[in-house]
């Protein structure tokens, strides 16, 4: 597939950014790379983020559920599929319906009832200490 050597090129910057990162701050949380399955602008980007969800920028249960289920896609699965079967298949109409499910815990499958429910999920203990158990996915 024509896409899979700038997609390899991604996964290299990606990990060069996750490895500087870590120099900078060794506790931080396990990083994540991947792309929304409908993007949500026309150029292809990479999402590199960490898997705490600590953000002031995160506002809504929409773009919670962007990250925080399958809609949010791993490189490594992009490749997969590109390289199995020469595209990657979504269904967009699948695909938009996630983001509008319940907000769930992507680590304890915890339902969050509204956004302070999950602030106050990602800063307890007992989260952090399920992001303990969990490698980098870059």
């Amino acid at each position: 597939p024509a896409h899979a050597p700038m997609l390899l090129r991604m996964r290299e910057l990606a990990r060069w950014l996750q490895a500087r990162l870590r120099e900078a701050s060794p506790s931080m949380p396990p990083m994540r790379a991947g792309f929304h399955a409908v993007p949500s602008m026309r150029q292809l980007h990479l999402h590199v983020l960490s898997s705490d969800f600590s953000s002031a920028c995160l506002k809504s249960k929409r773009h919670y559920n962007s990250f925080a289920t399958d809609f949010f896609v791993p490189l490594d699965a992009v490749l997969g599929q590109l390289g199995a079967h020469g595209r990657v298949a979504i269904d967009a109409f699948a695909e938009e319906a996630k983001l509008k499910a319940e907000m769930r815990c992507m680590l304890s499958g915890r339902v969050l009832k509204n956004m302070p429910a999950l602030k106050e999920h990602v800063a307890s203990e007992a989260y952090r200490a399920l992001l303990r158990g969990r490698a980098d996915e870059v």
